[in-house]
C-alpha cells in the first residue's frame, strides 16, 4: 500500500553552503589520498600536478616463466623537482597476489618542474598469468608504504606479447659484470632452406641490453637444439644502435646442416661462453612460417617501420626458349615518410627436390618510396632443365653491407653432442641477407604461355601492360599497325616487319621508349627482333610516330604468333610486359601474291595508277626506267624522320632473277612524290637476261644490322 509523504521545502540558501563544503572535502580528500584517472590515458596521481602512466609494455613467455619489462612515466606538470625514490613500484594480479619490479636501467631520480622521466622495470611472473589479470601498482615509501593506485597492464598505450624472447641478467652470461644489466634476446623471423645439399638455417635476432654496459652480444654461445642434436650458430652483425641508455644490436645467426632438422622441435639455446652452462632457450617452432601470395609481411630493423612486402604474382615463361622463373613483390610504404628502397635478395626453393636458384633481382631507378607509395621488384632466374617442381618457395631477403663485413665465428666448443656448424657463414648471409619474408608457392609457378592479351590481336589496338613497367610510359599509347612477312629463297630465310604507332596522350613530352621484342612460334622457339635506326628521340603531346622491328624466321615457319613486348633493362634476363597471339601476312615471292597497286605500308598509302617501263638500247647494253603515276597519301598526326621506310625498285626476268635494283626514299632528300616520277633501273647486257621483265617493289627498314625489306607487289610486263 502507497503511503502519501510530505516533504518541507528547506530555504534556498543553504544549499549552496552544502555544495561548496561538499567541494572542498573532496578537494582535500583527494589531495591527500589520490588515485587513477581514466581521463584519455590512464594515471595514477601523486596530486593535482604529478603523476604515473604505464609505458612500453612487453611480455617474454617461456616455457616455465615469463619476463615483464615496462617503462613507467613520471610527469610533473608542477611547480617544484619530483624524487623517484620517494616511490615504490610492483606487480600485482587480479587475485591479490604481488611480484617484484626491478630497475633494469639507470636514469636521474630527480625529475625537474614541467618535464617527464621515464624508468624501466623487469619482473619474473608465473608462465600461467595473462594480460589481463596483471597490474602495475605504485606505493609512497615516505607514507609508510601507502597504496597509490595501479595501472591495468591490458589497457597500457603499448602491450607486445613476444613469444620468441628471453630475458636474463648478464651477469649469467658473463662473469666479470657485476649489478643489475639486464638482456633480452628475441627472434624476429627463422628462415630453413636448401643450398647446394646442405639445409641452412637463418634467424633474425635483436639483442638489446639496457644500462650503459658496452657488453658485446657476439660473446655468447647460441646454438641450435632439434631435440637430438646440438649445432654452433654463427653471430654476425648488422647494425648497432643506442636508445634511451640501452645499446641494441640487430644480429643473424646461421648454421649449416648436413641434413633437415626437425623444425617442430627446433629450440635456440643460450649458453655462458666461458663455462657452457644453459642461460635459457627459445622455442622456434612457429617462427617457420610461410606466408601465402599477396600476403604482406612486416620488414624488421630500425628505419623500416611500416615498410611492407608482398608477394603478388609468381609465373614461368617460356623467353628466347629458356624456362624462366618470374616473381613480382611490391614495398610498400605504410609509414608518414619517404623511405630508401631496400635492396632485396630472392631464392627460389624447389622443397621436393632439396634444391634452391638465386634469383636476379630487377627495380626501377627510384632510390626512395614515398609516404603511402609502392615500388615493384622483379625476380628472374632462368631454370635449369632438371629443377621441375610444384612445391616451390620464394625466400625474400635484405641485403646488408655489414652482414658479411662483421661475420664472427663461434669457435667454442659447446659441451657432449655438439656439432660445429660447417660451411662459410658470410658467404651464405651475404647471399641470403637478412629474413623478411618466405612465401609458400603451393601450385608451383603459373603458367603465363598465353600472355596478358589473350586472343587474336586487332591492328591498332593499344596494347595492355603490366601496371608495374618501367619501360612504357602511362601517358604513351602503343599499337601494333602492321605485320608482314617475306621469303627471298636467294637469301634462304624469312624477313618479318613489323611496325609499331606510339601516341603521345599526356601533356609533357615524353621519350621514345628502348624496348625489346620476340615472335613465338607454337613450338616455342623465339625469334628476336631487331629495331629499325631512328633518329627521333621524343614525342610532343598530341602527336605520333612509328618505327619497326624486324624478325628472321626459317621459310617453313608460317601462321599465328605469339608476340612478347619485353622490358627494357639492365638485366640479361628480358621481362615480358605485354603479349598478344597476331598473324603474320605473307608476301613470298615463291607464291606471289599481287596485293594490286595500292601499297599500304603504315603511316604511308602509295597508290600507283599507272605504270610504264620502258628501255634503250645502245652498245650491247639496255638501260631500263620506271615511269610511274604516283599519289602518296600520309597519316597527318604521325611525325616523320629520314629514317622513315623506303620503296626499293628491283628488276628481275622471267626466271626471278634479279638484274639489278634501285631505292627511293618517300622522306627527306630526293623523295618520291606526287604525280610522274622516272625510277632508273639497272643497265644489262642484252644476253643477260629473258624476256618477259618484270618490277618487283620492296618496303626497306634500315636496322642495325643491315636493310630489312618485304615484298610490296609485283609489276609484271
Amino acid at each position: 500500500m502507497n503511503k502519501e509523504q510530505k516533504f518541507n521545502r528547506p530555504h534556498r540558501v543553504k544549499y549552496p553552503l552544502i555544495a561548496w563544503a561538499l567541494i572542498v572535502a573532496c578537494l582535500l580528500l583527494y589531495t591527500l589520498n589520490p588515485g587513477v584517472s581514466f581521463a584519455g590515458k590512464e594515471g595514477v596521481f601523486i596530486n593535482n600536478s604529478v603523476y604515473f602512466t604505464l609505458e612500453e609494455v612487453s611480455l617474454a613467455k617461456g616455457t616455465d616463466s615469463q619476463t615483464i619489462q615496462f617503462r613507467v612515466q613520471l610527469n610533473n606538470a608542477g611547480g617544484s623537482a619530483v624524487d623517484f625514490n620517494n616511490y615504490g613500484v610492483q606487480v600485482t594480479t587480479t587475485d591479490g597476489k604481488s611480484y617484484y619490479a626491478q630497475l633494469s636501467e639507470k636514469a636521474d631520480a630527480l625529475v625537474a618542474p614541467n618535464s617527464e622521466r621515464s624508468f624501466s622495470f623487469i619482473s619474473k611472473l608465473p608462465s600461467a598469468l595473462t594480460v589481463d589479470q596483471l597490474k602495475v601498482s605504485f606505493f609512497d615509501r615516505s607514507r609508510n608504504h601507502m597504496e597509490l593506485g595501479a595501472l591495468s597492464v591490458e589497457k597500457a598505450m603499448s602491450v607486445q606479447q613476444n613469444d620468441h624472447q628471453f630475458v636474463f641478467n648478464l651477469a649469467s652470461a658473463d662473469s666479470t659484470v657485476t649489478g643489475n644489466t639486464f638482456v633480452s634476446v628475441q627472434i624476429d623471423k627463422a628462415f630453413a632452406y636448401p643450398v647446394d645439399g646442405k639445409w641452412n638455417i637463418t634467424l633474425d635476432s635483436r639483442v638489446k641490453v639496457s644500462g650503459a654496459n658496452s657488453w658485446d652480444p657476439v660473446n655468447m654461445n647460441y646454438v641450435l637444439q632439434d631435440g637430438q642434436r646440438t649445432f654452433v650458430l654463427t653471430a654476425s652483425k648488422v647494425d648497432e644502435s643506442k636508445l634511451d641508455g640501452s645499446s641494441i644490436t640487430h644480429l643473424l645467426l646461421h648454421a649449416s646442416l648436413d641434413a633437415e632438422p626437425e623444425l617442430g622441435k627446433v629450440n635456440l639455446g643460450l649458453n655462458n661462453k666461458s663455462t657452457g652452462k644453459s642461460i635459457g632457450e627459445i622455442g622456434l617452432q612457429s617462427l617457420f612460417q610461410l606466408v601465402q601470395l599477396g600476403e604482406k609481411a612486416a620488414f624488421n630493423g630500425q628505419g623500416k617501420e611500416g615498410l611492407s612486402v608482398e608477394v603478388t604474382k609468381a609465373e614461368e615463361v617460356r623467353q628466347s626458349g629458356k624456362r624462366l622463373a618470374l616473381l613480382t613483390a611490391v614495398v610498400h610504404n605504410g609509414s608518414s615518410r619517404s623511405i630508401a628502397n631496400p635492396d632485396l635478395i630472392g631464392l627460389l626453393v624447389s622443397k621436393d627436390q632439396q634444391n634452391s636458384v638465386t634469383m636476379e633481382t630487377i627495380v626501377g631507378t627510384e632510390k626512395y618510396t614515398a609516404a603511402g607509395k609502392a615500388t615493384t621488384y622483379q625476380f628472374a632466374v632462368e631454370l635449369p632443365d632438371e629443377l621441375v617442381s610444384k612445391a616451390y618457395e620464394f625466400y625474400l631477403s635484405e641485403k646488408s653491407s655489414q652482414t658479411s663485413a662483421a661475420a664472427a665465428a663461434n669457435t667454442n666448443a659447446a659441451g657432449s653432442g655438439q656439432a660445429a656448424a660447417s660451411g662459410n657463414n658470410s658467404a651464405v648471409t651475404g647471399a641470403i641477407g637478412v629474413p623478411v619474408a618466405a612465401v609458400n608457392l603451393d601450385n608451383g609457378l603459373a603458367s603465363s604461355s598465353e600472355g596478358i592479351t589473350s586472343g587474336a590481336y586487332t591492328f591498332g589496338t593499344p596494347f595492355v601492360f603490366e601496371a608495374d613497367n618501367k619501360t612504357i610510359d602511362s601517358d604513351l599509347e602503343m599499337s601494333l599497325v602492321e605485320i608482314n612477312a617475306h621469303t627471298n629463297t636467294e637469301s634462304g630465310y624469312q624477313s618479318v616487319i613489323a611496325k609499331y604507332k606510339f601516341v603521345n596522350k599526356g601533356q609533357e613530352t615524353l621519350d621514345l621508349p628502348e624496348f625489346a621484342t620476340e615472335l613465338q612460334d607454337s613450338s616455342g622457339k623465339s625469334y628476336p627482333g631487331v629495331k629499325q635506326t631512328t633518329t627521333l628521340t621524343q614525342l610532343i603531346p598530341g602527336s605520333a610516330y612509328v618505327y619497326s622491328y624486324s624478325y628472321m624466321l626459317p621459310p617453313g615457319v608460317t601462321g599465328t604468333f605469339k608476340l612478347n613486348i619485353l622490358e627494357n633493362t639492365a638485366s640479361a634476363l628480358k621481362l615480358p610486359i605485354s603479349s598478344a597471339q597476331v598473324a603474320v601476312r605473307s608476301s613470298d615471292e615463291d607464291k606471289p601474291e599481287l596485293f594490286g597497286t595500292k601499297l599500304a605500308m603504315y603511316p604511308y598509302e602509295v597508290n600507283i595508277k599507272q605504270w610504264d617501263l620502258s628501255g634503250n638500247y645502245s652498245n650491247s647494253t639496255w638501260s631500263y626506267k620506271l615511269i610511274l603515276d604516283l599519289s602518296i597519301k600520309k597519316e597527318a598526326q604521325v611525325i616523320l624522320d629520314d629514317a622513315m621506310a623506303a620503296l626499293e625498285f628491283e628488276l628481275a626476268d622471267q626466271t626471278g632473277r634479279s638484274l639489278g635494283s634501285t631505292t627511293y626514299s618517300l622522306q627527306g632528300a630526293n623523295k618520291l612524290i606526287d604525280g610522274l616520277q622516272t625510277v632508273t633501273l639497272a643497265s644489262v647486257s642484252n644476253n643477260q637476261f629473258n624476256y618477259p621483265l618484270s618490277i618487283r617493289i620492296y618496303e626497306t627498314v634500315q636496322t642495325p644490322n643491315g636493310a630489312a625489306k618485304r615484298l610490296l607487289t609485283t609489276l609484271k610486263q
